[in-house]
């Protein structure tokens, strides 16, 4: 994935990639410290739970707003700029949060301001680092370092309940503590991509860049054709009906998940592509629906499990919390892989969904397990395997992917456009469903797991397609012999 004959390509690319990966964790770990600190605010009546569910709609919602608008200039500025532009104003407000905090502000409409502007600055962050890592990785295994990426928002959130944990949990710290640590890290960070991020490689690099990759396919390719001539002799008459069969269906294309289409020269490709019309993109909105479903399971989790296990007297809430994403890191990559090497996606995609829906729903009766900390650290860490695990491979292998194929192939800026589309719906989806999780917080789990039978309800018809299509590729290789 990072390797590369190339002169300083390698460095380049492991340089990009550990500078994205952090940017966007340390965003997280804003987030996952907001999380744990706003529970424990609600305690101490700067507001209340209905009020901190309008907090954090306010946040999602602008922040899917804002990257349904501000994503699709991703590609046409530069990006370092896009990306920093928002993460230096995430930083300066996240430290005005702690300030509120530690003057004791308990007006209730300065955290809702400061979250609204923050939701909208973070919205910048994530199609910038996907499509910078799209421009350095010019290589058919760019899923697969997706799927790795993907873990960046569970490092984050990681990050962020050691913070809250060790200096609130352990040593009893006040609430502003871990949210000026995680303002200056990301403060840091933000400093680090200033000097040492780069949009994309130069000019005669990206050129020698594909160059390098088209002999790599080219090579790949004259392998089998040792084979051909032995075949001929054997299966000559039924090579020639398989030729045949393959000239008159040239122009059909497999499109990943979705049904065969004929696309004439002139409508082959996207040119432009915008927000509205990102959503025709084959798979893009299916894929969308289904993910707003599970975005929204995964920030009612995130937002407010730390609430739902105070409310239980459970302990060691921060380390529960994590566990989530210690699930999800494993399960990311897994269903990647599986996706990527036997060319699965909704049909590996659903049943992780529907598995993690069962598993939400034991969730509820840990609490009568002998050991009830443990029970729900196992409980939530499968549950990150799975539905964290769906969660990772949408939002960034199968994004990447969706704005990668063939009809996208001369469109600038199909990366930041995709992304803004599926980001964009899936968080002010998760948005709306922040404002209804303070009337069901007793059945938490029991809502996430109808939000997640439904995604995978919209992924049924690519499950569909996608059997159709690995049959009928079959069938044809079967007609070479």
């Amino acid at each position: 994935m990072f390797a590369s004959s190339i002169a300083e390509v390698t460095k380049k690319r492991i340089l990009m990639f550990v500078l994205c990966f952090f940017q966007y964790a340390f965003i997280h770990c804003c987030r996952s410290t907001w999380s744990y600190v706003s529970g424990r605010m609600v305690g101490e009546d700067y507001f209340t739970k209905q009020y901190l569910g309008y907090i954090n709609f306010s946040f999602l919602f602008c922040y899917g707003f804002a990257i349904s608008i501000l994503g699709q200039f991703g590609d046409r500025m530069s990006l370092k700029v896009f990306i920093l532009a928002g993460t230096f104003t995430s930083c300066l407000v996240f430290t005005l949060i702690g300030v509120m905090i530690q003057i004791e502000v308990k007006h209730n409409y300065v955290y809702l301001i400061l979250q609204i502007i923050n939701g909208i600055s973070q919205s910048t962050a994530w199609c910038g680092v996907l499509a910078i890592l799209n421009n350095w990785f010019v290589t058919d295994k760019k899923v697969i370092l997706m799927g790795y990426f993907a873990a960046c928002p569970n490092v984050g959130n990681i990050l962020g309940d050691v913070y809250s944990g060790v200096l609130i949990g352990k040593d009893d710290l006040s609430l502003y503590a871990p949210i000026y640590l995680a303002g200056f890290s990301l403060f840091i960070m933000n400093v680090l991509d200033t000097f040492l991020l780069e949009n994309a490689p130069p000019e005669d690099m990206k050129r020698l860049m594909i160059e390098e990759y088209e002999k790599k396919k080219q090579a790949n390719q004259q392998q089998p054709q040792l084979m051909i001539s032995m075949i001929e002799k054997k299966y000559e008459e039924n090579l020639d009906q398989y030729l045949d069969y393959q000239r008159k269906s040239s122009r059909i294309q497999y499109q990943n998940g979705a049904s065969q289409i004929v696309v004439k020269q002139e409508n082959e490709q996207i040119n432009q592509l915008n927000y509205f019309n990102a959503w025709f993109v084959p798979n893009v909105a299916l894929y969308a629906f289904a993910f707003g479903c599970v975005k929204a399971v995964y920030y009612i989790l995130g937002f407010w499990l730390p609430n739902y296990l105070d409310s239980k007297n459970v302990k060691d809430v921060a380390w529960i919390t994590a566990m989530i994403d210690l699930g999800s890191i494993p399960g990311g990559i897994l269903i990647c892989l599986i996706g990527y090497y036997f060319n699965k996606r909704a049909v590996i995609t659903v049943p992780s969904l529907w598995i993690g829906t069962i598993i939400m729903i034991s969730v509820s009766f840990s609490g009568a397990f002998k050991h009830e900390i443990a029970g729900y650290m196992c409980l939530i860490f499968l549950t990150g395997l799975f539905i964290g695990g769906c969660y990772n491979n949408i939002s960034t292998a199968m994004t990447v992917e969706l704005s990668n194929q063939p009809e996208l192939k001369n469109s600038k800026s199909a990366t930041s456009t995709v992304v803004s589309v599926i980001m964009g719906y899936a968080a002010m989806f998760a948005a709306i469903n922040q404002l209804i999780v303070p009337y069901v917080e007793k059945r938490l789990f029991v809502y996430c797991s109808a939000l997640s039978i439904i995604g995978g309800v919209f992924l049924i018809p690519l499950i569909i397609n996608e059997v159709k299509r690995n049959k009928q590729m079959s069938q044809s290789q079967l007609k070479t012999y």
